[in-house]
């Protein structure tokens, strides 16, 4: 039998595609630029175009190693925080806790833990949300085994909530920036931002626990295509299962590491190298909570951080991708063109006009603090003529820049999913869209609202 050959490709034939599509970008897209203030921040009215600085396909390939060096410090996260959830793995504590819930909840298990899960990551996300946090998606993969789900569901369960979170997150760093920018007080409008970060919190439980109650029916309802067994034979659910203190303070201790950092950096503005060294910490604790030997806790450490390697790859391919489109000076392009279009629509609709656009241009840089500076300093003018609020105009960044990372292919988080999963593009896209469209959906509705009752 012939196999298909029109299979969808991978997410590295992806990358290497978009990054050849950038290059011609820049041959086709007038380059121009915006001059800078002192603190780096965009001039408004100050775009021109330029002569076109093209990248072609040998100087993008030789720009790859600035690229992945660039993201050396996004590298030491991931290896260090891989090798702690994997000692947490290994050591069999998360199957304990998911057995114990599974017996104690019996038909009811999902319906628990996959809303607990939500909530849990959600708020994780809200306060510190950072890249690092897809590394819980093993512990997603985990737990779709032992409930019988596809590799869709596993990766959702953790995934989906964390980046949720983040998109509407008080204290993350990227609402900061912009609201230090705007000069409006850090954290401010917290009440309302609560507000949606719940209606957003719940419509996530309800979608992935929706979806993995139809696959544990039925299994031909799974998107995936394939449900996955637990390793070693399956396990009577009804099998009495005791829960160990161990499992307990171990699943606590891989959660510290994000609690303490998120009150590190919103309090004294802590930087990735704080959250690497309390991870490192949380690994060594969690060897000693399982009585692990030195040279058995460091080969369940190096084989979690070993997995991270293709995951690293694939974002220095991600980061390859923005810096063809930067020294090719057509971002800057891109965001003037959509700024003249926003400008003549009246102040509501502006408000969701610069919040569709920074979702738009959010599948070319999804890196939310890196537009911020090219951004923010663009909308200030228009937003502050047409009388839409600082408040409201951070609003409708922080939540154009978030509810697409789990759609764009560049996003270096989604790939890091996908290959910890092995779930593959397509398959995501068919679960992701019609979440992102729902979130989307309810965002324009709210930016309308706060816009139209004068939220600041």
């Amino acid at each position: 039998m012939v196999k298909n050959k029109l299979a969808f490709p991978h997410v590295m034939v992806l990358l290497v595609a978009l990054a050849a599509v950038s290059c011609a970008l820049t041959y086709v897209i007038p380059a121009g630029t915006y001059q800078f203030d002192d603190n780096g921040y965009v001039i408004a009215d100050s775009f021109q175009y330029v002569q076109n600085t093209p990248v072609n396909l040998w100087s993008a390939v030789l720009k790859l190693t600035s690229a992945i060096a660039s993201m050396g410090t996004t590298f030491a996260l991931l290896f260090v925080l891989g090798g702690m959830v994997n000692v947490l793995i290994s050591s069999g504590a998360i199957e304990n806790v998911v057995d114990f819930s599974i017996f104690r909840l019996q038909d009811k298990s999902l319906k628990v833990l996959i809303p607990c899960i939500t909530v849990m990551m959600s708020l994780l996300g809200g306060l510190a949300g950072n890249d690092a946090m897809i590394t819980f998606v093993a512990c997603g993969m985990l737990l779709a085994r032992r409930t019988r789900l596809d590799r869709v569901a596993g990766m959702a369960i953790f995934y989906l909530p964390y980046i949720t979170g983040q998109a509407i997150g008080p204290t993350v760093l990227m609402i900061l920036m912009c609201q230090e920018m705007c000069g409006i007080p850090a954290v401010s409008g917290l009440s309302v931002r609560i507000v949606i970060w719940i209606i957003f919190t719940v419509v996530c439980a309800v979608y992935n626990t929706r979806y993995a109650l139809r696959v544990s029916r039925d299994p031909s309802k799974s998107i995936d295509g394939e449900i996955l067994e637990p390793e070693g034979g399956s396990r009577d659910d009804n099998a009495p299962v005791s829960l160990r203190r161990s499992s307990v303070v171990s699943v606590l201790m891989i959660l510290l590491p994000f609690v303490i950092y998120a009150y590190g950096s919103s309090k004294y503005n802590w930087g990735f190298e704080y959250l690497i060294g309390i991870g490192f910490i949380g690994a060594v604790i969690l060897g000693g909570v399982f009585r692990f030997t030195p040279n058995d806790w460091a080969k369940r450490f190096c084989e979690g951080a070993t997995q991270m390697g293709a995951v690293c790859l694939l974002i220095g391919f991600s980061k390859l991708i923005s810096t063809i489109l930067a020294d090719g000076q057509v971002i800057n392009t891109i965001a003037h063109a959509a700024l003249g279009l926003i400008q003549s629509m009246g102040s509501s609709f502006s408000a969701i006009g610069m919040f569709f656009f920074t979702t738009l241009f959010n599948f070319m840089m999804p890196s939310g603090p890196a537009k911020v500076p090219i951004l923010m300093p663009l909308f200030m003018p228009v937003a502050d003529v047409l009388g839409i609020t600082r408040q409201v105009l951070c609003t409708c960044y922080q939540l154009g820049d978030g509810l697409t990372n789990f759609l764009t292919p560049v996003s270096s988080v989604m790939a890091t999913g996908l290959i910890l999963s092995g779930t593959r593009y397509s398959k995501w896209m068919r679960y992701a869209v019609p979440y992102a469209l729902i979130l989307i959906g309810v965002s324009a509705v709210c930016i309308f609202f706060l816009q139209s009752i004068g939220w600041s």
